[in-house]
Order: C-alpha cells, then sequence, then structure tokens
C-alpha cells in the first residue's frame, strides 16, 4: 500500500535521497533561471520552499545574499550541510516568519504544486518584497505524483495541480504585474512547467 504523505512528514522521509533526483528537478526549467539567477548578483534574495538548497547554492554562486525557507527540518539539515553562509529559515510559505518589504527577488520553484491554495502564498511573497522587487516563480505539472520508497515503504507526497490561467489570474489580483511568462512543454505539448516573472 502506498501511503499519501503531506509535505512536512514526505519531505522528512526523502531527505537523504531528493538530490540524487536534481537533472528530474532541473528538467522543470530546462535553464530558462539562469539569467535571473544572475541578475541576484548583490542583492537579498529569499529561496521560498528552498529544500536541500538546488537554488539556493546557485544564487549564493551567482553573489546573492540567500535566505532559505522551507517548512521541512530535514531538508534544511541537507541544506546546512553544504552552505554555512545561507541563513536558513524554518517555517510556511503561506505564513513566513520574516519581515515586510525584506527583498529584492523571491525564487520558488517546485514548491507550489504542494499548496492547496496558492494565493495566500503569493500574498506572502508580495509582502516580503520592497517595491519593484521580483518573483520567480516555477510551477510545475505533475501528471501523477512521484512513487517514492525508503525502508518504511511506498509513499506519496500531495500535489496539487495549479493551471497556468489560474496562477497568472490570481498574480494579477495580487496586483503584481507580469513581466514573462514562458510554458515548457514536452514533444506532446502536455505542458511541464509555467515559469513566471512577476513584479511588485
Amino acid at each position: 500500500m502506498t501511503k499519501k504523505l503531506d509535505s512536512q512528514e514526505g519531505y522528512a522521509r526523502f531527505a537523504s535521497t531528493y538530490d540524487s533526483n536534481e537533472k528530474y528537478w532541473n528538467s522543470f526549467e530546462k535553464l530558462n533561471l539562469i539569467p535571473h539567477i544572475k541578475s541576484a548578483k548583490g542583492k537579498k534574495v529569499l529561496d521560498a520552499g528552498a529544500g536541500t538548497g538546488r537554488l539556493s547554492v546557485k544564487l549564493i554562486n551567482a553573489g546573492a545574499d540567500v535566505t532559505a525557507l522551507d517548512i521541512s527540518t530535514e531538508m534544511l539539515a541537507v541544506l546546512k550541510s553544504k552552505k554555512d553562509d545561507i541563513e536558513i529559515v524554518e517555517g510556511e510559505l503561506e505564513d513566513m516568519p520574516l519581515e515586510d518589504e525584506t527583498f529584492d527577488m523571491v525564487f520558488s520553484s517546485l514548491a507550489l504544486v504542494h499548496l492547496k491554495k496558492i494565493e495566500p502564498f503569493l500574498d506572502e511573497c508580495y509582502r516580503v518584497l520592497k517595491d519593484d522587487g521580483k518573483l520567480v516563480l516555477v510551477n510545475v505539472h505533475y501528471r501523477k505524483p512521484m512513487v517514492l520508497k525508503d525502508e518504511k515503504g511506498k509513499y506519496t507526497i500531495k500535489c496539487y495541480n495549479h493551471f497556468p490561467r489560474h496562477v497568472r489570474e490570481a498574480a494579477e489580483e495580487l496586483a503584481y504585474g507580469i513581466e514573462d511568462e514562458i510554458i515548457v512543454t514536452e514533444g506532446d505539448d502536455v505542458w511541464v512547467s509555467q515559469i513566471l516573472i512577476l513584479k511588485k
């Protein structure tokens, strides 16, 4: 029997092997984040839903001042073992324990799919961004959740697909300006991810 776990419990179990799938995680973005990561040099940046720091490490190597936020203690512990110059914050995406207007940029990739409602998260990103700040958001499409396995058995982590039009409309209703939108597709034109560059 395959158990369906929430993000906190699921990623506690997945943390130790998560990085072995890095090529798969990168495939949702297909190099589209590179110019935005480069533009983060010298800026104060939040990686929201940072996990084990796949983006956080790239951002700090690009010269950004990085804060990594995630709900999973175990995922953040893996990140901490990689870099000790990233500020680590444990907390929920929908209720960030962060001050208003703190960041020049917020990056969030692969996290939106774990939120049942996206509006509270988008609102929190807006709150912590400085005026004219940017949110670089990757909304992925899981046609079916990954089945994971460890010594306790098989499990999946709860996912909620959010169609691109819904995310775009939610962002506009919260007063974001849309600077760019990229839809990554597979050969059969099924969407794999939506990359949005949003401006406060």
